[in-house]
């Protein structure tokens, strides 16, 4: 991949053709894959000339990019709510409910930033330095996990472990459940209420198995 050019925020009703673009890129993304993505079909999705196109990005590396930043832009707005929660062990719980309210309410973000390839959607090549890097929402989410691990650990209410795998290891269980709801794999279990509760007792017995 070719360099991305710097994201820009998206403001609605300031900036709407570059928001339809960012839609119609994940979309077509998710139909067809990298094989199959092109500027061209973008700007016909959108109703606009592929030279416009380039008005917003400078390439279908950049344009994808975006997209996915955009993507872990709407997810980030999930997981800042968990920090109103009053306890170490209450914010992490309440982060993963934000995990599953954003993907149920967000299929195709979800699908889109999760279950791509990260080296294809979500990774520029040649960042800028490693601070722009860790910087993108891509990175930061995860490092939210991480500091939300890390503080129940040195409230104790974790066992005292590196946090970084232990993210890794609630991060896919959550993903698994809620990866498999959205396939449909778990449809046995019945409505949305019924999920969700199911949903809240396995993370929580999760992090009683985690617990000192």
């Amino acid at each position: 991949m070719r360099r991305a050019s710097a994201s820009r925020p998206f403001l609605r009703g300031v900036d709407d053709a570059r928001a339809l673009l960012l839609t119609a890129a994940r979309d077509l993304f998710l139909e067809t894959g990298v094989s199959g993505f092109s500027l061209r079909e973008v700007a016909r999705r959108v109703g606009i000339s592929p030279a416009a196109v380039y008005r917003h990005f400078e390439h279908k590396e950049a344009l994808i990019i975006a997209a996915c930043t955009q993507g872990f832009q709407i997810f980030s707005s999930y997981l800042v709510r968990a920090l109103s929660a009053p306890t170490p062990l209450a914010r992490l719980l309440a982060s993963g409910e934000q995990y599953r309210a954003f993907g149920l309410e967000n299929p195709l973000d979800y699908r889109f930033i999760f279950t791509s390839p990260a080296e294809q959607v979500c990774v520029p090549d040649a960042p800028r330095n490693a601070t722009d890097t860790q910087a993108l929402p891509q990175y930061s989410t995860f490092r939210f996990l991480v500091d939300r691990v890390s503080e129940c650990m040195a409230a104790g209410v974790l066992e005292i472990d590196p946090p970084e795998p232990v993210a890794v290891f609630i991060w896919a269980h959550v993903h698994g459940l809620v990866s498999l709801r959205l396939a449909g794999h778990l449809d046995w279990l019945g409505d949305e209420p019924a999920f969700v509760e199911h949903y809240r007792a396995s993370v929580a017995r999760l992090l009683r198995s985690l617990a000192k």
